[in-house]
């Protein structure tokens, strides 16, 4: 649990930082690349041995992967529809919440 707290941890702050500026939210995107990048090779390591749990922690990795890919894009590429980016995070940030709460009650 303490490795997915990590990741968790690091998308409140990315949530955060996107209210702020673009430096702030692409350090806050790196910090959850790494964290998710970290908590994935560690449930690679030590597979959940209930599957629909498991199933839920990467979902909830996987998305957290492309919020974070997603911004890095659209803050360095000029050529990215940054609105329309925006509109898919605040999508996908909905959805790790859902699966975050889904853990939480687990």
């Amino acid at each position: 649990m303490s490795m997915l707290q990590r990741v968790t941890t690091a998308e409140q702050r990315f949530s955060a930082a996107l209210h702020l500026n673009e430096v702030t939210t692409l350090a806050a995107a790196d910090e959850l690349e790494a964290a998710t990048r970290d908590a994935r090779v560690w449930v690679k390591a030590n597979p959940c041995p209930d599957l629909k749990l498991g199933t839920h922690v990467s979902w909830m990795l996987n998305t957290c992967a492309e919020v974070a890919l997603s911004t890095q894009r659209a803050i360095v590429d000029p050529h990215v529809d940054a609105e329309a980016v925006m509109d898919r995070i605040s999508t996908l940030l909905a959805v790790i919440d859902f699966h975050s709460q889904t853990l939480d009650a687990w």
